[in-house]
């Protein structure tokens, strides 16, 4: 009788040693499994974190390469419209010094003095009015889309034009932001899209949204962008807003931008 109560206790405390082995493995596979887990979880956080990364200096290199272009070109502007003339205008003035002159040449050298001064304030004017628009400063958003709309209007491309965001809420620099955008979508579908119809809206929602509609050509949305589309996206990315764009051959573009409403955009 005690030889069986020994063999039972001693498969007793095999039994209690290998459930305490299976529940010791298996706490450790847990704790491994949940270590591995954690370590997908993280290189799956870096990956994404590296992918936002990449995008925010791609929008930052696309916007100082925009920035580079436009001092470029205002240089160029500077330099050989203005300054030119300036030259012209120079030279002129000290011809008419000369004592000798008669009074047919003075005339002449007067008349070339005031086409050239003519020439170099409406350059300068042109110039001003493309670093800041002169109705977007003294009027707002609205009425500067309105100008630059009625610029471009003619019998061939209609335009629908609808705007009721608040502009208060807006700073100077957020407005700038939007109305390039509004350029740089309008000088697309007028240089490449052949659209006949264009319409853009403004609107306040839930957010401040803006909707861009054109009956061009479209095109074949890829993983490469223009440099218009980088400078849109870069405003975009500025103004902290989300841009959504649907386009397809023969189907024209359709824009969508959503800006958050709660608080003001601000510029970095």
């Amino acid at each position: 009788m005690s030889v069986i109560i020994q063999i039972t206790n001693t498969t007793i405390n095999y039994v209690a040693i290998g459930l305490m082995i299976f529940i010791i493995l298996f706490s450790v596979g847990m704790v491994v499994f949940f270590l591995l887990s954690r370590k997908r979880i993280t290189l799956a956080d870096l990956d994404v974190r590296d992918i936002k990364i990449k995008a925010q200096e791609d929008v930052l290199a696309a916007t100082l390469l925009t920035q580079d272009r436009e001092r470029t070109r205002v240089a160029r502007e500077l330099h050989d419209e203005i300054s030119a003339k300036l030259n012209v205008i120079s030279l002129n003035a000290s011809l008419l010094n000369d004592k000798t002159l008669e009074h047919q040449d003075r005339e002449l050298l007067l008349a070339r003095i005031q086409t050239a001064t003519r020439k170099t304030l409406e350059n300068t004017r042109r110039l001003a009015h493309d670093l800041l628009p002169p109705v977007l400063e003294k009027f707002g958003l609205g009425q500067a889309i309105t100008e630059f709309v009625d610029s471009i209007h003619n019998g061939q491309l209609l335009i629908t034009y609808t705007c009721d965001w608040d502009e208060e809420t807006l700073t100077t620099e957020d407005q700038l932001h939007t109305y390039r955008i509004v350029q740089e979508l309008f000088n697309n579908s007028i240089k490449y899209s052949e659209a006949t119809q264009i319409e853009l809206s403004l609107i306040t929602a839930v957010n401040r949204r803006m909707t861009y509609r054109d009956n061009g050509i479209g095109f074949q949305e890829t993983g490469s962008v223009g440099l218009g589309t980088s400078n849109i996206n870069s405003r975009v990315f500025i103004l902290g807003g989300i841009m959504t764009l649907e386009t397809s051959i023969n189907n024209g573009v359709f824009y969508i931008f959503d800006f958050q409403t709660n608080a003001p955009m601000t510029y970095d």
